[in-house]
């Protein structure tokens, strides 16, 4: 798959444009003149419009739900368009108008002939089904509803139109017909008879709902009777006086908090008189730690003797530094202290005494709010079951007691709607006569052509080239064949006899280079000359071999032609017909071939004797001679080298004109004997695959390609080439004069004789 990285700009698409412009031209034709002749043919249609109002319409009450109709839903509206459309209000609207006898609708038939050749269809198809049933019963499809009128109702209902008007609760009911009054009367017949049914369907629902709710109203009336007995009973039952009220469960409520909250309380409490009893109890157990105890601490004797046995110690200290351990007043002063450790020690013990009975009076406090908590959740719970079931009885008695009063009161608000026939839907606008039919639009269609039919020609413009993948510009060699260098291009030569294709074409003619030497194609051949003679960097090549991958290509006016530029250059040239199966150079140099290259090959003359003088100064020619059966092996024989090597000291250039590539293997021999090979190419006609396969033979056998020639290049003005290349030359009178070529585009030589080569 070829990847194209070629950046496409605006002169390619301009140039694809002007090279399609027929095609463009043709297509738009086609397409604008059918739109022209339609819109100025076609029978006009005329458009009525009538705008209606919806409004909000009341609740219904229908079969055994309540439906509330929301106006506002955007579900209801289309609800309503749909209806509007609907086949059962199209078959109204021609019932009423007998639109079934209007010629718009049910044209008269010209001939009863598809008539009769249908019953006759219609008759063999029964009389073969007779053949084939054998009296048995067989099962049959369900049978499907036809209307005869079903057509009719089709194409009544295709003509309506249904345009709501946007934030607002009108709508615009539309219809088309041919006839203008006809139109506007059909539209106000579609909203006459849209209110019709409207107002029918509303009343049918009421009806329906009186029937159900009188139904209802019975069946309710039973059911407030049973419920409000089934409640007496159980008030008698429990000894319910009044009702159950709020205040009462708040009261209960109230009285489980606060006993609830008195729990937490008197816990707390207990749990603090724990602690306080049991911490002073493990206290106990170490003496010397007994007045560390908070409650000790705290008390004032105990705080009293502390003072009392720090002044005992601080007498002692004085003591002892004169006394010794035995003196009687350090006796004294010990026992003194050792009866304060006694009194501190009773009156610890006292107070953690104190502390439990803190503690036995705390839990004897929270046990009892306890049980009285239990005792009120107990009672609580019976009230709230009978409460439950009390509440059941009442609301099942207070619930069948409202629906009975909700239907009372919607059975005499029914009664009174159906009485008032008032319908939600009202004619703002009637429909008038329409003064200008709305199809054809021939301004919109006319300027719809123009744009499609541009559209469609510039599209097929351009799949047309997308598909064509011919070597058309330079851009396509260097694009497809980036290892073939490119020479440069050789527009259309045209005859001299163009006009008149009967009469033959002149050699003159080919030989562009001789009978116009200032001319374009002259210039380009004298171009491609410079190009070849400078495609090597150490020598020019002398012995060149002229071919094209396919047939019609026009190598062997491309070979005389470059000859000729060579010799007026001053370089003695050959020029060798080596085409042995459709030979033509003779034809272009006016010559004959009864002497050529295959005497040479089979050894009937030699060099000298097959060369032909031309008029054309320092240009000899050799022609193919007689046309051998075996053309590829004379041409591969040693002979033929020989015949080279001799030429080759006697001529400056020698240009070998041959058969295509890829039509026989002569051109892939003679490649073997050259310098290099020139390939010709026809532009707009040779395709890539073709030229690709042709190059591959010639890599084969390791030829050297000197590059491509783009020959038949159109030069007019939508060629690629009228935008790219300008010619100078200079007159008789030496003033340098510029002009662009612009040449018909005539069939030239390429395209008839010379592509024969």
């Amino acid at each position: 798959m070829e990847i194209n990285d070629k950046q496409i700009n605006l002169e390619d698409y301009l140039r694809v444009v002007i090279k399609h412009r027929w095609t463009i031209l043709t297509v738009f034709a086609v397409v604008f003149i059918s739109v022209l002749i339609y819109s100025f043919t076609v029978t006009p249609i005329y458009r009525a419009s009538t705008r209606l109002l919806v409004e909000r319409s009341n609740p219904v009450l229908f079969g055994q739900e309540v439906l509330t109709a929301d106006v506002f839903s955007q579900d209801y509206y289309q609800t309503q368009y749909k209806i509007i459309e609907s086949r059962a209000l199209a078959r109204e609207v021609i019932n009423r108008l007998h639109l079934d006898q209007n010629e718009e609708f049910v044209p008269k038939r010209k001939g009863s002939l598809l008539g009769g050749i249908a019953s006759s269809i219609k008759g063999v198809i029964a009389a073969v089904g007779g053949l084939f049933n054998s009296g048995e019963t067989v099962s049959r499809p369900p049978k499907i509803i036809y209307e005869p009128d079903s057509p009719l109702v089709t194409s009544f209902s295709n003509r309506i139109a249904v345009t709501p008007i946007r934030n607002t609760r009108l709508v615009d009911v539309s219809f088309e017909a041919k006839n203008p009054f006809l139109a506007a009367k059909i539209a106000n017949t579609i909203a006459r008879a849209y209110i019709d049914l409207s107002l029918e369907t509303k009343l049918k629902g009421i009806q329906e709902t009186v029937l159900w709710l009188d139904d209802q109203v019975a069946r309710e009336k039973g059911k407030v009777a049973a419920t409000e007995q089934a409640l007496l009973r159980y008030k008698e039952q429990h000894g319910i006086i009044t009702d159950f009220s709020t205040d009462v469960e708040s009261i209960t409520a109230q009285k489980l908090a606060a006993l609830n909250a008195q729990v937490i309380d008197a816990s707390a409490k207990r749990v603090e008189a724990e602690t306080r009893y049991r911490q002073a109890s493990e206290l106990l157990k170490n003496p010397d730690t007994l007045d560390s105890v908070p409650a000790a601490m705290s008390s004032e004797i105990i705080s009293e003797i502390k003072k009392l046995e720090v002044d005992a110690y601080r007498r002692m200290s004085e003591l002892s530094d004169r006394y010794g351990a035995r003196h009687p007043q350090i006796i004294s002063i010990q026992h003194e202290i050792d009866s304060l450790e006694g009194r501190k020690t009773k009156e610890v013990r006292r107070i953690i005494d104190s502390l439990n009975n803190e503690y036995q009076v705390a839990l004897a406090r929270e046990q009892s709010l306890r049980g009285e908590l239990n005792r009120q959740k107990a009672e609580a719970l019976n009230l709230n079951q009978k409460a439950i079931d009390y509440s059941v009885l009442k609301r099942e008695a207070d619930t069948t007691k409202e629906m009975y009063d909700l239907l009372i009161k919607r059975f005499k608000e029914t009664s009174v709607a159906e009485d008032i026939k008032m319908a939600n839907i009202r004619i703002v606008d009637f429909a008038e006569i329409p003064k200008s039919p709305v199809k054809p639009k021939k301004a919109q269609n006319i300027l719809l052509a123009v744009i499609v039919g541009l559209s469609l020609g510039v599209g097929l413009a351009f799949f047309i080239e997308y598909i064509d993948n011919t070597i058309k510009i330079p851009d396509d060699i260097k694009q497809h064949l980036p290892d073939v260098p490119y020479l440069g291009p050789v527009p259309a030569i045209s005859s001299s006899n163009a006009d008149n294709p009967d009469v033959e074409r002149r050699p003159e003619d080919d030989l562009i280079t001789v009978a116009s030497p200032k001319s374009t194609a002259s210039e380009s051949y004298r171009g491609i000359r410079t190009g070849i003679l400078f495609s090597s960097a150490d020598t020019s090549p002398q012995l060149l071999l002229v071919t094209s991958a396919g047939p019609h290509e026009g190598k062997t006016i491309t070979a005389a032609n470059l000859a000729v530029t060579m010799a007026q250059a001053g370089s003695r040239v050959l020029v060798i017909d080596c085409d042995m199966r459709r030979p033509r150079l003779h034809k272009v140099f006016s010559e004959n071939r009864d002497k050529g290259m295959s005497n040479i090959l089979v050894g009937a003359c030699n060099l000298e004797d097959a060369v032909m003088k031309t008029t054309i100064p320092n240009i000899d020619i050799i022609t193919s001679g007689p046309i051998p059966p075996n053309p590829s092996e004379i041409l591969g024989s040693h002979r033929m080298t020989d015949f080279l090597s001799k030429a080759r000291e006697t001529y400056e250039r020698i240009i070998i004109d041959s058969p295509p590539i890829t039509a026989v293997t002569d051109a892939a021999v003679l490649s073997q004997y050259v310098d290099g090979v020139v390939l010709v190419i026809r532009s707009g006609e040779t395709h890539r695959e073709v030229i690709k396969n042709g190059i591959a033979q010639l890599r084969s056998v390791n030829a050297h390609i000197l590059g491509a020639v783009l020959n038949g290049v159109e030069m007019g003005s939508d060629s690629y080439y009228y935008y790219q290349y300008y010619y100078y030359y200079y007159g008789e009178d030496g003033e340098k004069k510029k002009h662009i070529r612009r040449k018909k585009r005539s069939r030239s030589r390429y395209s008839d004789d010379s592509m024969r080569t």
